[in-house]
C-alpha cells in the first residue's frame, strides 16, 4: 500500500492537474517530471521525488541504528544461554558479511542519490551546473549497486551464477563424491600375498 498505492496517488494527482512536463532532464535523468514553467513547481517536486529523497537520507540511518541496536541486545541475550560460545566466535559472528552489508544498504543510497539532490538544488539557483552529465550517474543506478552488492559479492550466488554459465555442475563437496564401498573380486591369494595356482585348490 505504502510503496505502490502513495506514488499512485500523487502521480494521478500530478497527471489530473497538469503538472507534469518535460523538463530537459535538467531535474531527471531523461524522463517526464513537473513542468518547470509551472507556478507551484517547487511544491510538485517536493511531493513528487525529492521530499521522500530528502526524508530517505535520514530515515536509513536511523533504521540501521534502530536495527544494528535490536541486533547487539539478541546477540547479548543469546550470550546468556550459551556461555560456551567463545568470545573470537562472537566478535566474528558481529563482524558478519550480513552486517557488512547492512551497513553499506544506506552508504550506497546516500552517495548514489546525492547526485540527484545536488541537481535539485542547482535548479532551483537557476545556476548553468545543472546540466553536468555527471550529475545523473548515480540516479539511475542503485538496482545495479544492490545487484552487486547482494548477488556478485555473496559466495554462494556467486557460484551457482558461474556454474551455470560455465555449463559445468558445481563439484560436491569433499566426502559426498565417494559412493558405497565397492565388493573387491574374490583374491586368489594366500595370507601371505602370493598367487595361488587354481589347480592347487582341492576338488569336492
Amino acid at each position: 500500500f505504502l510503496s505502490w498505492g502513495v506514488p499512485l496517488a500523487i502521480t494521478v494527482a500530478a497527471v489530473i492537474l497538469k503538472k507534469i512536463g518535460y523538463d530537459a532532464s535538467d531535474v531527471s535523468v531523461g524522463w517526464c517530471w513537473i513542468d518547470l514553467e509551472a507556478k507551484d513547481r517547487v511544491l510538485w517536486m517536493l511531493l513528487t521525488g525529492k521530499l521522500w529523497e530528502l526524508l530517505a537520507y535520514v530515515m536509513l540511518p536511523v533504521l540501521y541504528l534502530l536495527i544494528r541496536k535490536h541486533i547487539n541486545r539478541a546477540h547479548q541475550a543469546l550470550s546468556e544461554y550459551r556461555p560456551i560460545l567463545s568470545e573470537a566466535h562472537r566478535l566474528q559472528h558481529h563482524s558478519s558479511m550480513a552486517d557488512k552489508k547492512l551497513v553499506l544498504i544506506p552508504v550506497i543510497f546516500i552517495c548514489l542519490r546525492v547526485w540527484s539532490t545536488v541537481r535539485f538544488v542547482l535548479t532551483l539557483c537557476g545556476s548553468p551546473a545543472v546540466r553536468a552529465p555527471v550529475l545523473g550517474i548515480g540516479n539511475t543506478f542503485q538496482g545495479g549497486a544492490n545487484c552487486i552488492m547482494f548477488v556478485l559479492c555473496t559466495r554462494a550466488v556467486r557460484t551457482r551464477l558461474f556454474s551455470l554459465c560455465c555449463c559445468c555442475p558445481t563439484p560436491p563437496p569433499a566426502g559426498s563424491l565417494a559412493g558405497p564401498p565397492e565388493a573387491s573380486a574374490p583374491s586368489r591369494t594366500g595370507d601371505s600375498g602370493a598367487q595361488v595356482d587354481p589347480d592347487e585348490l582341492p576338488h569336492t
